[in-house]
């Protein structure tokens, strides 16, 4: 089932590089003039020490060879949408040949993403099984930026298609425009006979002894000779045998054997001095021209981009509506009881707002579309008879704060996230209930912190009388942040009241998605509520 996200990344574009950068192959000499990045370049130390380990002694002018990653990161990381990564998220940075992702910081485990099979193939990948249709990336894989040929959507009638090459063959064959034909100018190099077979595909000389060679790296603590580098986790298996082509480096015709992996294309240039005759691509580079148009989105601090790149999207019901545990009609309610009171049915006029669209059942012609509101467990609503809600305008502010902080409005029932006086994220919420004497929830106005000493990631929330109708006992409420004394901003699973009428016994309800971002911010972060 192919799944679309509804995620909306709304990017602030700045100009990160000159043309020149996108030439994909190295130009000699250039290492003597960089300067080595520095950790506040890197948006995780898991990427510094990654990055340490292959080329701080190529920037430190420690050793002369071609560039693993690249001179220093692209930008700052940030948060990008990644639908298996905890709360949808997870932190990115992109370098010249390749791109750092951390998918789940509790493990603190650096991968390393298959760009290039995403740019031949045109699926962008969302998830671990989720793609997003795109065409294949019209940028030029090696040479100057507007070599026409041979390009990543070129590839793909090569992509996955083995020709039976054994050890001991050559890389003999030209890639042209108008097809594969033999090519026999570098026969008698050796660093073209195969060496290796991985995944149907020869693997030359050149660039099997690449992967695998010794060299100085920095382990941390001093520069010592080892492994640059585990070639499945820099490049990855291969994806196309290897062949010749043509292109321009520096204006200049240059015959280039080339070789596309899952996540890096290597280059052999025979006229390159020895030490960079076998470089990476500029992979990462042209996965930023294909994905945001070369323009990274630009974020200051991690912080941010939880916010900065996403916004809510908000729906409303236009008539009675069923919630499902399936997409389809027939499948289960969610089950309601007095400690899991999940919402059965959506008003006319509910606010909901969807995690994703996915294909289901066809009710209405033409129609098979169904929103995910809510997961595990997973629950779904017919888009035919939902529409697109806008989230109001905030309210002015009675006052501003330094550095990020949360508004929540209870006139409005709305809640933000501000940097100083800079509207970062705005979304919808369900208060406390007013009322009078012991039966007045209202939510407490005022200015407060998030407090550190008991931040649940779940809980079971109770309150009232055991004798009265006020009381309640409710299982798995998520992300919850307290502010002052018991009152909390958390998610919740029991109305979708959002942004109409206040619900609660006194904390800020909250989508969970909501509450998650607010529960990831650091401890002490100001909650002015007004």
């Amino acid at each position: 089932m192919h799944i679309k996200s509804l995620t909306q990344f709304r990017l602030l574009f700045c100009m990160l590089f000159v043309s020149a950068l996108f030439t994909g192959l190295f130009v000699p000499g250039a290492a003597s003039t960089v300067q080595a990045a520095t950790p506040n370049n890197f948006s995780s130390d898991n990427f510094y020490q990654n990055w340490q380990r292959t080329d701080l002694p190529i920037a430190a002018q420690k050793t002369s060879r071609s560039w693993y990653w690249g001179p220093a990161p692209l930008a700052q990381g940030f948060y990008e949408y990644y639908e298996d990564a905890p709360f949808h998220q997870r932190v990115v940075q992109y370098f010249d040949k390749a791109r750092m992702e951390l998918n789940n910081p509790d493990q603190n485990s650096v991968t390393n993403g298959l760009l290039v099979v995403e740019m031949i193939r045109g699926k962008l990948q969302t998830g671990d099984n989720s793609f997003t249709d795109k065409d294949p990336a019209n940028v030029p894989v090696a040479g100057d930026p507007n070599n026409a040929w041979p390009t990543y959507k070129d590839l793909n009638s090569i992509y996955n298609q083995p020709t039976g090459r054994q050890v001991g063959d050559k890389a003999d064959q030209i890639f042209n425009p108008d097809g594969i034909t033999d090519f026999n100018v570098y026969s008698s190099d050796p660093q073209t006979t195969i060496e290796n077979v991985d995944n149907g595909f020869g693997i030359p000389a050149a660039f099997w002894d690449y992967l695998n060679r010794s060299g100085l790296v920095y382990n941390g603590y001093n520069y010592v000779n080892d492994t640059i580098s585990s070639w499945i986790f820099s490049t990855g298996h291969p994806i196309t045998d290897a062949y010749w082509t043509k292109v321009k480096v520096g204006g200049v015709d240059k015959y280039v054997l080339f070789q596309a992996f899952e996540r890096r294309l290597l280059t052999y240039t025979p006229s390159n001095p020895s030490a960079y005759q076998v470089e990476m691509g500029n992979v990462g580079l042209h996965y930023v021209q294909w994905r945001y148009g070369g323009n990274l989105p630009q974020y200051s601090n991690l912080t941010d981009s939880m916010f900065g790149g996403i916004q809510p999207q908000w729906y409303s019901a236009t008539d009675v509506l069923n919630i499902r545990t399936e997409p389809n009609s027939q499948s289960n309610h969610p089950e309601s009881t007095t400690n899991h009171p999940y919402v059965q049915q959506l008003q006319p006029g509910d606010h909901v707002q969807v995690l994703k669209a996915v294909q289901g059942e066809e009710i209405l012609p033409g129609n098979n579309v169904w929103y995910q509101i809510y997961e595990n467990p997973n629950l779904y609503v017919y888009s035919g008879y939902m529409k697109k809600y806008d989230v109001p305008d905030y309210p002015r502010t009675p006052r501003t704060h330094s550095g990020i902080w949360v508004s929540v409005s209870l006139d409005k029932q709305m809640m933000a996230v501000f940097r100083d006086n800079q509207l970062l994220y705005k979304t919808l919420i369900a208060s406390g209930r007013p009322g009078v004497g012991d039966k007045d929830y209202s939510t407490v106005r005022g200015v407060y912190s998030a407090i550190g000493g008991y931040r649940p990631l779940s809980q079971t929330m109770q309150g009232g009388s055991r004798a009265s109708a006020s009381y309640y006992n409710i299982d798995d409420i998520r992300y919850v942040t307290y502010f002052y004394r018991d009152y909390a901003i958390h998610g919740s699973y029991w109305h979708a009241k959002f942004g109409i009428a206040p619900q609660s016994h006194g904390c800020v309800n909250s989508t969970v998605y909501d509450a998650s971002l607010v529960w990831r911010l650091p401890v002490g972060t100001v909650v002015d509520v007004f």
